[in-house]
């Protein structure tokens, strides 16, 4: 009888250490996780921030301007080493094979 509540006791001893245990290493995964939120919330702001029209337009303000009725824009394509495609940059350039058709009907 002595033997089975002198290993009682020790069993209960060591699951209330473990149950602290866990409890601690709960609250630092919590602690972790309220930190990464708070990290993520502040990336989304500045995504959000970023993307909106009137940053977009600031970016873009000196480059762009309002395409004309009968205008056509070719775009020459590269492949990155990355696999995707990339327009090559050359505003308003025409290729000499273009073949011109006038829209309007006229001769």
């Amino acid at each position: 009888m002595i033997v089975v509540t002198v290993f009682s006791g020790f069993a209960i001893v060591w699951m209330q250490q473990q149950i602290s245990r866990t409890a601690q290493r709960s609250q630092q995964v919590e602690s972790e996780i309220t930190e990464i939120n708070r990290r993520l919330s502040y990336v989304n702001e500045k995504i959000a921030t970023i993307h909106q029209p009137i940053v977009l337009q600031s970016k873009v303000a000196s480059t762009l301007r309002p395409s004309l009725e009968n205008q056509i824009v070719w775009v020459r394509e590269r492949k990155a080493t990355s696999g995707r495609t990339y327009a090559t940059i050359l505003p308003y350039s025409r290729s000499s094979d273009l073949a011109l058709m006038n829209l309007a009907g006229q001769p």
